[in-house]
């Protein structure tokens, strides 16, 4: 959804991240991105939900500040550099979603089977790039996505403690539903 609205407004992604981009090299900003989730995991284990939603919002925007140093910066795009982002990506979701897992108020199977599908549509994304050779990003909720319900529910646990379950139960229908139409969508872009 929020990749259709960037789509739809190029320039608004420009605007807010402009005065972020520096000169520093884009895969060093990946790695404190990925530190971020790193430490968000840990406060969604810890129940410090406040500071999981701070750490959560971070890596995001530093996931989004890294592309645009990469794309508009003295750096340009590599493949090294569009690996290590990927990468560092899955990383962090594993991050995230164990930390949260191991939090007792969470049922860890549902934690899990929610993790083992943002994989799976993450996975479609790069083998779609694989075979023809641009990363696709179609469906009902991508990454972005996610981070925006997964905050929420952070943050909603400061008044309902509840929320972060039933933003996990939305993530993984909605991460359930973009499988299927990342699936059905490359298939018939190969055939």
């Amino acid at each position: 959804m929020l990749v259709q609205l960037v789509k739809k407004y190029p320039g608004l992604r420009k605007r807010i991240v402009a005065p972020f981009i520096v000169n520093v090299n884009p895969n060093i900003v990946s790695t404190v991105a990925l530190l971020c989730a790193v430490v968000s995991g840990y406060f969604f284990f810890s129940g410090m939900f406040l500071l999981a939603a701070f750490f959560l919002f971070l890596n995001g925007f530093l996931d989004i500040v890294d592309g645009e140093i990469a794309k508009n910066g003295k750096w340009k795009p590599t493949k090294r550099g569009d690996f290590i982002d990927h990468t560092f990506d899955r990383v962090s979701d594993v991050f995230i979603f164990v930390g949260i897992a191991y939090n007792p108020l969470m049922p860890r199977d549902v934690v899990f089977l929610t993790l083992v599908c943002l994989i799976l549509v993450s996975y479609l994304g790069t083998q779609a790039q694989a075979l023809t050779k641009e990363r696709f990003y179609g469906g009902i909720a991508g990454r972005s996505d996610r981070h925006v319900v997964l905050f929420f529910g952070a943050v909603g646990m400061c008044v309902f403690s509840g929320a972060l379950l039933y933003s996990v139960y939305l993530i993984l229908a909605l991460s359930f539903v973009t499988f299927l139409q990342r699936f059905w969508s490359i298939y018939k872009m190969l055939g």
